[in-house]
């Protein structure tokens, strides 16, 4: 176990050389330097030892300030831009750790489990690396290694965050940037990175999803050769997707290859609600055929139905200038009302202005997202944080696409996914198996299940002469015409649901399939309440 005091010392002799050995006093004081311009005395060279700092202190580090450089608007522009450069890169462990760590894990000489493995790493990072190796039937196989003392080292961390955190939630200003809420959420990250029978999970789950796909290759797992420290995948072999010239040298279609990445990544997002979340160059290669090869399935974000149909309707909203609607989704999205809903509008209508009048072909989407990150910290919007993944990962796809064609423009890739989400919504069989449907029939239902009590209660009170009408400043002819309008309406409405009820009946029907899953009978009775219920709105707007 990492002495959490002696890492203490290490995390402060680091950032004093750096110089930064004051950091310890100002938690405590004024929080105002942290937000200072360069030419009011922090300068852009002192960032540049903040980001060095980090990266000698090792991987939690250097996670953690990768994190801050993807949450614009809470630090200093140039401290964000610094973070952005930080490098995972660490010298590689000895091949005897390598060896060591595989032989506990499986309990035998590594000589059974792998006949032939190199002792060179085909490449190493904070918390693994990974060697070429070969199966007993031949099968070429990578082998991910976890490096040996990780956990303990980035716990310690994590403890000493968390302290860190609380120092800053004494000081109003620094309270503001949230410490504690974010090292919670860079915790979960991080430990569920050091997990890799998770990540043998994901891979597996992308491996089945996308066989078949001729465009995509996603690596074959090898579950009995893995375990919670060591991760065997298939051994893919390609060129990384940033070495462009050598990519054209070899007669790959560049704007093809953009393509098919954003397809796959486009179709996890709209179709799967779950997505690689790490896509930068080094886990992206390109495969012959312009096939794109993903890797490192140790970080990925999910959306559920309800984010993902939120986001088609912001989409669309947005597609429109409805500042209204756009609000309402966001609060679909965070689950509760916006504390300003004025100065969101406010805001937000000045994103449309200077992004929506553009063609999508003249839309920087980097600069976009950046805005709109902005946006969501500055009004404390409180979204589901594998949509903060979401728009990283994004913006990582625009830089590569753009890197391989620089007249691509993801918008274009982005539209025909999210209208065929928008389709599948619509589509009638979805909407009768919708779980939000089958609540508002339920209500229905017991409104007309209760309806002829009520109706044989109100007459007898008629009868006997109990029913009194106690109108205040409003006609008896007014009234009466409101409830003959609202009695229409009423009986309008509860065809309308009969229709649909019948609708959803027919798909039981031993009847031809014409259109989206429905028989004639399914699609006559479909448009008719579709028909009733147009008329129905334009009455109640």
């Amino acid at each position: 176990m990492i002495s959490r005091g002696k890492r203490y010392r290490k995390v402060l002799t680091v950032l004093a050389k750096h110089g930064f050995g004051d950091l310890g006093l100002r938690l405590g004081g004024p929080a105002s330097w942290l937000r200072r311009k360069p030419r009011e005395g922090i300068s852009a060279r002192r960032w540049t030892g903040f980001r060095k700092a980090l990266e000698e202190l090792g991987p939690t580090y250097v996670k953690f300030g990768q994190v801050l450089s993807n949450r614009p608007g809470i630090l200093p522009d140039d401290l964000t831009a610094e973070l952005a450069r930080l490098q995972d890169q660490v010298p590689p462990f000895s091949f005897e750790e390598v060896k060591k760590s595989i032989e506990e894990t499986f309990q035998k000489p590594i000589a059974q489990i792998f006949p032939s493995i190199e002792e060179q790493p085909v490449a190493s990072a904070s918390i693994a690396q990974v060697h070429r190796a070969w199966l007993p039937d031949g099968q070429m196989v990578a082998v991910k290694v976890r490096r040996p003392g990780i956990e303990a080292v980035i716990r310690a961390d994590v403890a000493i965050m968390r302290d860190i955190a609380r120092l800053m939630m004494r000081n109003e200003e620094l309270a503001s940037l949230k410490p504690v809420e974010l090292v919670k959420a860079f915790e979960n990250t991080i430990l569920a990175e050091l997990d890799f029978e998770k990540e043998l999970h994901n891979v597996k789950q992308f491996y089945e999803l996308f066989e078949g796909d001729s465009t995509v290759k996603v690596p074959r797992p090898f579950p009995e050769f893995s375990s919670s420290a060591v991760v065997c995948l298939e051994f893919i072999e390609g060129i990384k997707i940033s070495r462009k010239e050598l990519l054209a040298e070899q007669g790959y279609d560049l704007k093809l290859v953009a393509k098919n990445g954003f397809d796959a990544f486009f179709k996890q997002i709209f179709e799967w609600g779950i997505f690689h979340a790490d896509p930068h160059p080094g886990n992206l290669l390109v495969l012959p055929g312009n096939v794109v090869g993903i890797l490192d399935f140790g970080m990925v974000g999910q959306l559920s139905q309800t984010d993902r149909s939120a986001l088609v309707e912001f989409v669309i909203a947005l597609g429109r200038d409805d500042v209204g609607r756009i609000v309402e989704n966001i609060e679909k999205l965070q689950g509760s009302p916006v504390s300003d809903k004025t100065a969101l509008e406010r805001d937000l209508s000045a994103f449309i202005a200077e992004f929506g009048s553009r063609a999508v072909k003249d839309i920087n989407l980097n600069d976009a997202l950046e805005k709109g990150r902005r946006m969501a910290y500055k009004h404390d919007l409180k979204l589901n944080p594998d949509l903060f993944l979401l728009f990283r990962t994004i913006s990582l796809l625009e830089g590569i696409g753009i890197s391989l064609d620089p007249q691509f423009r993801s918008l274009e890739i982005i539209k025909p996914y999210a209208f065929k989400l928008l389709r599948k919504q619509l589509n009638p069989k979805n909407i009768f198996q919708s779980k939000a449907l089958l609540a508002w029939a339920a209500d229905w239902y017991q409104l007309v299940k209760a309806l002829p009590g009520d109706v044989r209660k109100t007459l007898g009170k008629v009868s006997n002469d109990q029913l009194f009408i106690r109108t205040e400043s409003a006609s008896v002819d007014r009234l009466s015409e409101q409830l003959r309008k609202s009695g229409n309406e009423l009986s309008q409405t509860l065809v309308c649901i009969a229709l649909m009820g019948f609708t959803a009946f027919s798909t039981t029907l031993p009847l031809p399939v014409l259109l989206g899953g429905l028989n004639l009978l399914g699609l006559i009775s479909l448009g008719l309440s579709v028909l009733l219920l147009l008329i129905l709105i334009r009455r109640w707007r």
